[in-house]
């Protein structure tokens, strides 16, 4: 009889006949694990990952696919006339449109769990968990590093510029940062008529910032002698503030530890739409994600037994079909070496 994960784990007396025992028709079912992935979506979206903000997901009915893209002339282009006289009909605007294609990758990743661990109940679900975390946590910096590996580089986006040693934000005397965001903002308004929203810093920059005297002085009497985010939000004109914290590991097991920032030093402006965004809106990048029928939705876990009956071994999976696309750059500016 095939049970759920849910029903063995809440009947620890059939957890032997499900997890090792019984097979139907020679294989072992696949369990689509309610409670577990409850845990790894939860897992997945916290954490200090900033990417998926950046990048806000829609869904798509297709693995691949295009979406539609108007000429920014078009846009903000003033039609000739909006008058319309009586009994005639309005005059129709006219503009170009052009395409661009999105691929959802399949990204995933699995481990697994011993028959004999399993089989101790207590510990059951306290390893599937940590198995699943691990998963979640490799998969989530994965994602981030594509992110910041397309949004870092100024070649990939609307402007933005590479500051000199002599003008980096930590040289406090010849620095001044509020005048480069401003020059962001100008390029981004001046090409699409939008005013950014977002700034993305790495930890070290915004930590450098908050007792940056420039920004200081407009706060003269400010209590401890940094800024808060409100107030650097204020100073920098933006709705939102995302500091990019991400850390990764560069060697492989049993090489020396060589551990980085997966940002870098930079401020990044942008605008992003956020929770409303569609592949039809202005916003500076998307996630198009794909969820094929009969496959467990994006980052939600499943489980089966190891294809090689020898090892006794339960494996839990969790992935997920996503592309995710600069689909407006001009929407975007970049302060690169900050630091």
């Amino acid at each position: 009889m095939k049970k759920i994960l849910s029903l063995l784990l809440a009947l620890p007396a059939l957890f032997a006949e499900a997890v090792l025992g019984a097979q139907i028709g020679g294989q072992r079912d696949v369990y689509f694990d309610v409670p577990l992935s409850n845990f790894s979506v939860r897992a997945f979206s916290g954490g200090t990952y900033i990417g998926p903000a950046l990048f806000p997901v829609v869904p798509v009915e297709k693995q691949s696919g295009v979406y539609p893209t108007i000429t920014l002339a078009d846009w903000l282009r003033r039609p000739q006339s909006t008058v319309r006289a009586p009994k005639t009909s309005p005059r129709r605007v006219q503009f170009s449109t052009s395409s661009d294609s999105y691929n959802c990758i399949n990204y995933a990743l699995s481990g697994d769990n011993s028959y004999e661990d399993l089989a101790n109940a207590d510990r059951s679900m306290m390893l599937r968990r940590n198995t699943a975390g691990v998963v979640v946590q490799q998969l989530a910096l994965d994602m981030e590093v594509r992110i910041a590996s397309k949004v870092t580089s100024i070649t990939n986006l609307g402007s933005g510029v590479v500051l000199a040693s002599g003008s980096r934000w930590s040289n406090y005397s010849n620095s001044n940062p509020i005048a480069d965001i401003r020059t962001g903002h100008a390029f981004i308004r001046g090409r699409t008529g939008i005013r950014a929203n977002t700034l993305v810093f790495d930890y070290d920059t915004v930590e450098v910032l908050r007792t940056h005297p420039v920004i200081l002085d407009l706060f003269k009497y400010t209590e401890g002698g940094f800024v808060t985010d409100q107030q650097l939000r204020e100073v920098f004109k933006v709705q939102n503030i995302l500091v990019a914290d991400a850390i990764m590991e560069n060697n492989l097991e049993g090489a020396a530890s060589s551990i980085t920032n997966v940002w870098g030093n930079i401020a990044l402006l942008a605008y992003i739409e956020g929770a409303a965004a569609a592949p039809e809106t202005a916003t500076f990048g998307l996630g198009f994600r794909w969820t094929p029928e009969g496959i467990a939705p994006a980052m939600q876990a499943r489980t089966y037994p190891d294809p090689d009956p020898g090892k006794k071994a339960e494996v839990v999976e969790v992935g997920m079909y996503q592309d995710e696309k600069i689909i407006a750059k001009d929407l975007s500016y970049l302060v690169s070496t900050t630091l």
